[in-house]
């Protein structure tokens, strides 16, 4: 059986502070900072639902806040995300489900994240018994333009100009299964929260199906994609839009799969 193998960068933004453009520089957390997580596991034979739904809009004020937007004021920065997941099964069959959660509303840097989420899922479907799961995460950030001297740590920060720009930036990511016989991975994370923009914006999702076990592949549709919006100011006019990328992938498959993956990465800072 020939196997389908799907990896794709989904989207690089490589903009240095000297650059003619600006990019991501995240948003400051509030004082007070929240935390969630959950662990789920379940080994059954039946029907079962799980469903997760996160939102969050955090604005980082130097004059507006979040009742007084639009529009964003002198310095503002506005950031909004979403996460959500549902997975239910039509019918009785095999099931075993873990799912681990995890939200944070405190400045992150490189290598951590706002939001996480990692899932696996195997499932056998009895006398037509099918598994559906929908996900999806998005980051939406906003900013008018400010100093550059308070928005990145690093000294040498300034040289590239005094002013860092405006910019407006939107991403979205996901994935969707069918199945009647499932095994699936998906990882999800975003990173927007920071006190500098000294590390990047970041999402990401990857998905990837393979046989239940040798010689049985997962059967039914699976597919994902990403969809992007991006607008900076320029370096030399950063109230004035500079650079304008729409990006859009989605790819899908339905049949007997031994294999498919998809990568979805996506990255903006003035240091990366």
């Amino acid at each position: 059986m020939k196997k389908l193998r799907i990896v794709i960068i989904g989207l690089f933004i490589l903009i240095s502070v000297a650059g003619f453009a600006s990019a991501d520089r995240g948003v400051d957390p509030t004082p007070e900072t929240q935390g969630i997580s959950t662990s789920t596991t379940i080994d059954a034979v039946g029907r079962f639902d799980s469903h997760t739904e996160f939102a969050l809009t955090i604005v980082g004020s130097e004059g507006n806040g979040i009742n007084d937007v639009p529009p964003l004021g002198a310095g503002d920065v506005m950031y909004q995300a979403v996460y959500t997941e549902d997975t239910q099964s039509n019918g009785v069959g095999i099931i075993a489900y873990d799912k681990e959660l995890s939200i944070d509303t405190s400045a992150m840097i490189s290598g951590q994240s706002n939001i996480e989420a990692d899932k696996q899922l195997v499932y056998v479907g009895i006398d037509g018994g099918r598994v559906y799961s929908n996900e999806y995460i998005m980051i939406d950030g906003a900013a008018r333009s400010t100093d550059t001297a308070g928005t990145v740590i690093c000294p040498f920060g300034t040289a590239g100009g005094d002013t860092f720009p405006a910019y407006c930036n939107r991403v979205e990511a996901g994935s969707t299964i069918d199945m009647s016989v499932a095994n699936v991975r998906t990882s999800s994370d975003a990173r927007f929260i920071m006190y500098s923009g000294d590390h990047p914006v970041e999402l990401n999702h990857d998905i990837r199906v393979t046989e239940l076990v040798d010689g049985i592949p997962s059967q039914g549709m699976a597919s994902a994609f990403i969809e992007a919006l991006i607008q900076e100011a320029g370096a030399d006019t950063p109230d004035s839009l500079g650079e304008r990328i729409e990006y859009s992938e989605s790819t899908a498959i339905d049949g007997d799969i031994t294999l498919f993956e998809k990568v979805i990465h996506y990255e903006s800072g003035m240091v990366r």
